[in-house]
């Protein structure tokens, strides 16, 4: 069983969840019950906002399950690189936004990690 790209499946799926859950509940939903008659008054303007937030989670579970997946057909290490800058940019980009360690940005560096030792070790 490959271990090290199991693992940045399993962290990609818990962080897109915790972000796209803890995202609505922290900072969507109390965003969109503000009364506003700016850009946040117009329906579409809030779906497209809503979705761009969702992008990252689907784009996180998406790209390590198919580190996953590669590693189990025995693909190239092309996808798995590719998932590494990705998740590295996403880690550091999440921590230096917050100027502080946060534990998607923590979890996204770990993703990271666990892909280059998949790549390493296998």
């Amino acid at each position: 069983m490959p271990i090290y790209a199991t693992i940045a499946a399993l962290l990609g799926v818990i962080v897109a969840i915790a972000h796209s859950v803890l995202g609505e509940l922290v900072i969507l939903g109390p965003l969109y019950r503000e009364r506003t008659t700016g850009l946040l008054a117009a329906r579409a303007m809030r779906d497209i906002i809503r979705a761009v937030f969702h992008i990252p989670s689907l784009a996180w579970a998406g790209l390590g399950i198919a580190v996953l997946l590669n590693r189990l057909q025995s693909g190239s290490d092309l996808l798995p690189i590719v998932a590494v800058i990705i998740f590295a940019l996403s880690g550091v980009a999440n921590i230096a936004a917050l100027r502080r360690p946060h534990p998607g940005g923590v979890i996204l560096l770990a993703m990271a990690f666990a892909t280059i030792a998949d790549i390493r070790f296998n």
